[in-house]
């Protein structure tokens, strides 16, 4: 341990330093390290060091020196990253999962007046777009996790009471995206099953004098509760005489509404009067077509589904504390006693991905996004194909928790943490080269072999083995190999260091010549048996043995080959490309083989 610091010292043991919270906070973080981080732990960990770096020399130094490792580290792979921190260090990933859960909150809060056996929650989606992951957090996550800790009833209700905004297919995508995540519901309901029932209430309140016909314009009638009048038409169009007339088609789209009546000196104008239900009969409901021509607006559907579904608790965005009110003006209307625990909570926004709807649907039609599934969103669809597992998005939920905060701009790289931590245990490991190098080794051997485990540490899950043989030329055995061009800064330093390469399960190289504009490395051989502290870097045989790769980015499509045992892999498996980042197969046709890049 280093006490006191100052570049009399061995600058190793500060390298040291830098190293173990380097490897640390890249195993916290999906495998990527941050140099702010690292620096920070360094002046917690070394006294001094933050007096030290006052001079601008010895700064630069140290900021190099940070900035190396974090190169180095970021260059492993994420296994190797958990293997170097738990064999150099003693830092095993269950041993930090651990730490974090003894500071912080374990799971999720009770539910309030919750009753086992008696729980009712509903995730109440609109069939408007695609299902995305601010919507599965919190109110579908949470509606579903507290309804099995309850041994209580999930209800999954599609709010379709809008027919100029649903449209068909997203009610079965959202019933997909469900299922893909793992959460079932006991019950669907659609709201469009249910315009006879509204009708049939609707009629009560205009018995009880608490409804009317409202023929204002939405304008005329803001101008009117601004100005404290009492609209013209609320005692004089409030019997089932008026309704039946909206029900026979007396009015037309737009000219009239049914308003609840309230309380018109209410100091918030959204309280005054709120409509109820309004004509819509320009475009089909792709369940019902032109049957109905009237229909509910949210509140009024709302709180009628909420009360004879008898949910008991409901889980939503603090942006609906005024609907809460007009719903239960509503429940009052009718006389109904509502013993509905509200649950609420802040937004969450995701940094540098849309995931409003509207934005979305603009995107497509302007075709600045391929689709609901584009990789740059954060629509379950997208995160789904991308190669982002289940498990990880349960994890973020309980994570996120229940909090009234609004978390914006959240970064992904969270998101992307718990799923490395997932598919390191499940992912297949390939070797994809990205703008091959052709490496043209000098070897000793006629056959050389090449073995990786699919899933380090998973005996059962087998290994990729390759028996190489090289071609002879003038006496000299000459294997030939391709390498990303990501690695060139490596391989140049190796050269002018005379230093020693691992490819990764296959043997020790020395580099002897660059010929760059040809692409061609030209190495030799040095040994087989793994050597401690030499970098290593991944590779794909040349010919035969290759396979076309596609990856599939948000920056594009990069190209390159993946060795031949990828064909193997079948369409949705989840792979980790070693040095390269986790992804999913999409297509596998032999010859060529598409994935999706999920993240580093």
């Amino acid at each position: 341990m280093v006490i006191v610091v100052g570049f009399d010292m061995d600058t190793r043991d500060l390298r040291d330093v830098a190293l173990k919270y380097a490897l640390r906070n890249a195993v916290e973080h999906g495998g990527r390290a941050d140099r702010k981080a690292v620096v920070n732990k360094l002046f917690v960990e070394i006294p001094g060091l933050r007096q030290q770096i006052k001079d601008s020399t010895k700064r630069k130094e140290i900021i190099a020196m940070v900035d190396d490792v974090i190169k180095y580290v970021n260059s492993l792979s994420y296994d190797e990253q958990v293997r170097l921190l738990e064999e150099k260090y003693g830092i095993s990933l269950q041993m930090i999962e651990e730490e974090k859960a003894s500071k912080t909150r374990v799971g999720l809060p009770e539910l309030p007046n919750a009753v086992r056996g008696k729980v009712v929650t509903r995730f109440a989606p609109a069939p408007t777009g695609a299902l995305h992951l601010g919507q599965i957090l919190r109110a579908a996550y949470l509606s579903w996790y507290y309804a099995r800790r309850y041994d209580g009833r999930f209800i999954l209700r599609i709010e379709d009471t809008d027919p100029r905004r649903v449209k068909s297919i997203y009610y079965d995508w959202i019933q997909q995206d469900l299922r893909a995540l793992g959460l079932e519901w006991d019950e669907l309901i659609y709201e469009s099953d249910h315009f006879e029932m509204y009708y049939e209430l609707t009629y009560k309140l205009f018995e009880k004098g608490r409804a009317y016909v409202c023929l204002c314009s939405s304008e005329e009638f803001k101008r009117n509760v601004a100005r404290k009048k009492t609209c013209e038409h609320r005692e004089k169009m409030d019997t089932v005489d008026h309704w039946e007339d909206m029900l026979q088609g007396k009015y037309r789209e737009g000219q009239a509404v049914v308003r609840l009546k309230t309380d018109f000196e209410s100091r918030n104008p959204a309280l005054v009067d709120p409509p109820l239900l309004r004509i819509i009969d320009t475009v089909p409901h792709p369940r019902t077509g032109y049957r109905y021509r009237i229909y509910p607006l949210y509140n009024y559907a709302c709180i009628i589904e909420d009360y004879t579904s008898g949910v008991t608790h409901v889980i939503r965005a603090k942006e609906h504390e005024t609907n809460k009110i007009i719903q239960k003006m509503i429940a009052d209307a009718f006389g109904w006693k509502i013993n509905i625990n509200y649950v609420e909570y802040g937004m969450v926004s995701f940094k540098g991905a849309p995931a409003h709807k509207r934005h979305i649907r603009s995107a497509l039609r302007s075709k600045d996004i391929s689709g609901w599934d584009d990789i740059r969103l954060v629509t379950i669809r997208s995160l789904l194909r991308r190669g982002i597992h289940p498990e990880a998005i349960k994890m973020l939920a309980e994570h996120v928790g229940m909090t009234k905060n609004d978390i914006k701009d959240m970064p992904l790289v969270t998101l992307y943490s718990f799923n490395a931590r997932v598919l390191s245990r499940i992912a297949k490991r390939i070797f994809f080269v990205e703008d091959p190098l052709v490496l043209r080794i000098n070897v000793r051997s006629d056959l050389i072999i090449g073995r990786n485990p699919w899933i380090p540490g998973d005996e059962q899950a087998g290994y990729r083995e390759y028996r190489l043989r090289p071609v002879e030329n003038n006496g000299v055995k000459i294997l030939e190999l391709y390498v990303s061009r990501r690695d060139l800064d490596l391989l140049q330093r190796a050269k002018s260091s005379d230093g020693v390469i691992r490819l990764k399960g296959l043997m020790n190289i020395r580099i002897r010549d660059m010929d760059i504009s040809n692409n061609i490395v030209y190495a030799e051989q040095v040994s087989i048996e793994p050597l401690k502290g030499v970098e290593k870097i991944h590779w794909v045989p040349v010919g035969d043995l290759a396979i076309k790769a596609f990856v599939e980015t948000q920056d594009g499509i990069r190209e390159g080959y993946v060795e031949f045992l990828a064909q193997l892999l079948r369409n949705g498996d989840y792979v980790q490309m070693e040095r390269y980042g986790f992804g999913r197969i999409i297509r596998n046709e032999g010859e060529v083989i598409h994935i999706v890049f999920a993240h580093e």
